[in-house]
């Protein structure tokens, strides 16, 4: 498989908003766009793309598998990992739901 560049999530699949405070300020939303996983041009693979917006630069990443269910799982294993990164900052509260959640993403500790 070769690295690509998305522009566009294309079709988004499902959306979650999360609140980022960091030193108890006000918090912001962090929100999570899942695309519909996509074959690739011209070949066999397939990629999820998924965007995370509110922590820094929005850039639309993805994640490649050998189809469609392979892709959407590793891209959700993505998503949680680099939200993960996000939440064990010093004096930063991300929390779904309330404070301390999981997130409600797969492979998180």
């Amino acid at each position: 498989m070769k690295f690509m560049e998305i522009e566009d999530i294309g079709e988004v699949i499902a959306e979650r908003v999360l609140k980022r405070s960091v030193n108890n300020a006000e918090p912001q939303d962090v929100v999570v766009r899942l695309g519909k996983p996509r074959q690739y041009p011209g070949g066999t693979d397939y990629f999820c793309p998924f965007e995370i917006s509110g922590l820094g630069e929005p850039k639309i990443r993805y994640a490649a598998g050998v189809d469609g269910f392979q892709s959407l799982q590793l891209a959700l294993r993505i998503i949680s990992t680099l939200l993960q990164h996000y939440k064990r900052e010093p004096s930063v509260d991300l929390r779904w739901l309330e404070q301390g959640d999981d997130l409600g993403f797969p492979g998180e500790t």
